[in-house]
């Protein structure tokens, strides 16, 4: 009972700290449903179908639950609040049955990890420190990608490119990050706005995982949302499944902002 009581200490701290985050492989020429998204297409998107009982209007709240398992199915979260006070939220889909409710959707196969996310930025790069190292999220897309390129123990594999994505314009870059920092200490991209819930966003699962690679790669996306910038994102271990990658490109394809009200 110790032991049980232990783990879902170390697993409700490693919720409040965000571990959850974002990433597309490139790999045989092809990137997991990127193509799709960026050439705006309307039709992407459908991850599966949804539970029966999700309302396509009016879907439940995406709710952090200590990451116990996730239904399939259509979910609403809030990304952020625009400047005239409006918020902004963002219907996504899950299939399949590797999804937990964490701060943002993560989905797990063994020893590995995948998830997206989208959020306004309050602040970025907080790199392997809890709450320390982050610095001001900039409010235009094009400072904001490039301080989330001179993110602590990364490398830029793509740099920040025009593209459109989500029904929006925005920049695209993809990153390779040392992300197993150790000691149970979480690696951090960003922290959500507070006015949108303050979430944490991190992109490190390794605890009690022992995966061959500590590299997470991690895709952004910065978008205009009608004047507010907003960042979108997918992330995996380096070495995941191509199986885990597809799920969590299908959720991410489904990605739809929803009308501020």
């Amino acid at each position: 009972m110790v032991n049980r009581g232990q783990e879902r200490r170390r697993r409700r701290t490693s919720t409040w700290v965000g571990l959850a985050a974002a990433a597309v492989l490139l790999v045989a020429g092809g990137a997991y449903g990127i193509a799709r998204i960026v050439d705006g297409d309307p039709d992407a998107g459908v991850a599966t179908v949804p539970t029966a009982s999700a309302d396509a209007t009016n879907p439940p709240r995406w709710v952090s639950n200590d990451q116990e398992p996730a239904e399939a199915g259509t979910y609403r979260a809030q990304v952020g609040v625009a400047a005239d006070g409006t918020r902004i939220d963002a219907d996504l889909t899950l299939g399949g049955t590797h999804w937990a409710a964490s701060n943002y959707p993560v989905a797990y196969d063994g020893d590995h990890f995948a998830g997206i996310g989208a959020y306004q930025a309050e602040s970025v790069a907080g790199g392997c420190r809890m709450a320390a190292g982050f610095e001001p999220a900039a409010t235009e897309p094009q400072q904001l990608a490039q301080q989330l390129a001179g993110m602590p123990r990364s490398e830029v594999v793509q740099q920040p490119t025009p593209t459109t994505a989500f029904g929006h314009d925005a920049l695209h870059l993809r990153m390779r990050v040392d992300a197993k920092c150790g000691d149970g200490a979480a690696y951090l991209v960003a922290n959500q706005a507070a006015a949108a819930g303050g979430r944490a966003r991190g992109i490190s699962y390794f605890e009690n995982r022992q995966a061959v690679s500590g590299t997470v790669v991690i895709d952004f996306w910065v978008v205009d949302v009608n004047g507010t910038t907003v960042v979108v994102d997918m992330f995996h271990t380096e070495d995941a499944p191509k199986a885990l990658v597809d799920e969590a490109a299908s959720a991410l394809e489904s990605i739809r902002f929803v009308a501020p009200k």
